[in-house]
């Protein structure tokens, strides 16, 4: 039982040390799709524009990633049953907290004059997020994971 614990753990713990994450970019006024990998080891980002032109470039914090509290909630619902004359009710209380980022990137092609610009906010300890790109030819992308 020991042994499968040990090996449960260093799964876990090998699972959660992912540092490259595929991120799609929709395009908000086009059909594109492009693929991008965001690597958190090296802090940069590659994306793939439709044509196969390579943009990349490092991305860095534009805060200091400290705790923040999302929401707190509390709630009480009550209510009567079709004809039966009985009564339901209930009470929830949750929080949602962890760390909030904001990540900024500009990143350029080896092979022509082509930019883009993306910012993205992090939900750190769910690895969610949402964000826009945007190139230096008008083109515009919108980006959730």
């Amino acid at each position: 039982m020991k042994k499968i614990f040990f090996l449960f753990m260093i799964v876990l713990f090998l699972g959660g040390c992912a540092s490259k994450h595929d991120v799609m970019l929709i395009g908000f006024n086009s059909e594109d799709v492009l693929k991008s990998v965001f690597d958190e080891k090296t802090q940069t980002v590659t994306v793939t524009m439709p044509d196969g032109e390579v943009l990349s470039g490092n991305y860095s914090s534009l805060d200091s990633e400290e705790p923040m509290y999302f929401s707190n909630t509390f709630g009480y619902s009550s209510g009567s049953r079709y004809r039966s004359g009985g009564t339901f009710g209930g009470i929830g209380i949750g929080l949602n907290f962890g760390y909030e980022s904001t990540k900024y990137a500009l990143l350029t092609s080896q092979t022509s004059p082509l930019k883009m610009e993306i910012l993205v906010t992090i939900k750190n300890w769910s690895k969610n997020g949402f964000g826009e790109a945007k190139t230096n030819d008008g083109r515009v992308y919108k980006i959730q994971f």
